[in-house]
């Protein structure tokens, strides 16, 4: 529905005010803080981390979820791309970027700018570390982390506000669905279980 209502256009009056508001008191720290935020939705940065991060689950014996997330990070990837190209959502002025996003490795250029990839890809890799490990102050920092994220792509003038919040669903149903597989091991027991059941004599 989001995606519908950015295509026809709908949000783009709601868009133009919150990076009205976003932009009114700029300053050289928060553009410097709107980058530095923007480092961990980079797809260098995002890809090798979550390289690194299936790694750990394979040689945990996690396999099925490892695969699951890398899977997940490079399908709606893809649909964001597809997005970006055939959706027609109306492009942010180049008057009110504030920086740019110059990739060492990948730079394309795209003809609209929804869904956001970096929040895509934030949302997925942090999204995953939130779910996996269930500390307090490191999920509170992941938090804080996404909020900074959300604010520096509008602040940027790199996004509008629903492409961040397309991007940010976009992660979420990836991470849902990445995490609502059930595993190998899983898949065992329960077969197992049911096994046993259709095993014991009827009293």
């Amino acid at each position: 529905m989001l995606s519908a209502a950015a295509g026809v256009r709908l949000l783009y009056p709601l868009d133009l005010w919150l990076l009205r508001v976003a932009q009114s008191r700029p300053s050289r720290v928060l553009d410097a803080a709107g980058v530095l935020f923007s480092v961990p939705g980079e797809a260098e940065f995002a890809g090798a981390a979550m390289l690194v991060l299936a790694a750990g689950l394979f040689l945990t014996g996690r396999r099925a979820l490892a695969g699951s997330l890398l899977l997940a990070l490079v399908v709606t990837g893809l649909l964001e791309f597809a997005m970006k190209l055939w959706l027609p959502t109306v492009p942010v002025p180049p008057e009110a970027a504030r920086s740019t996003d110059p990739s060492p490795i990948l730079e394309i250029a795209y003809p609209y700018p929804y869904p956001s990839g970096h929040m895509l890809r934030a949302v997925i890799l942090f999204g995953a570390i939130y779910l996996l490990w269930p500390n307090h102050l490191l999920r509170a920092g992941i938090l804080l982390l996404l909020v900074g994220v959300t604010a520096g792509r509008v602040y940027l003038g790199v996004h509008w506000a629903s492409d961040v919040v397309g991007g940010a669903l976009l992660g979420v149903a990836g991470l849902a669905w990445a995490f609502g597989r059930p595993s190998a091991y899983k898949r065992r027991q329960a077969t197992g279980i049911r096994h046993q059941q259709d095993q014991q004599p009827e009293i």
